[in-house]
This record gives structure tokens, C-alpha cells and sequence, in this order.
């Protein structure tokens, strides 16, 4: 079973959210965010996917 790339599903579906919103309700900070988004620095596949769920949640409700 392939494991699924969370950082590349948010990487190319944040344009079309307001991630600030998106990381507050994940419980992840913004800054965290923007510094891998931006800077390319360390981000945790678990942030990654809280973000994902949470972008997916919001799609659903």
C-alpha cells in the first residue's frame, strides 16, 4: 500500500484555502506553516496530515 504524500497534497491545495484559518482549527502554528511552505524548513508528515484533515473537513461541512 502506497503511503500517501500529505505535504505535497497541501503544497498544491493551500491556494485555494485561507490557511491561516485552516491551521488555527488544525491546531498547528501558522509560522510553522509558512517556514516550510516558504523556507523549505522541517515540517512533520503528522502536521502535514492534521492539515490535510482539516482542509478535507472543511470541503465536507
Amino acid at each position: 500500500m502506497d503511503k500517501v504524500n500529505y505535504k505535497e497534497i497541501v503544497s498544491r491545495k493551500c491556494i485555494f484555502f485561507n490557511m491561516r484559518v485552516i491551521c488555527e482549527k488544525a491546531g498547528v502554528n501558522y509560522s510553522t506553516y509558512r517556514g516550510w511552505k516558504n523556507n523549505g524548513r522541517s515540517f512533520s508528515d503528522q502536521k502535514a496530515k492534521l492539515l490535510y484533515e482539516t482542509m478535507r473537513n472543511v470541503m465536507n461541512s
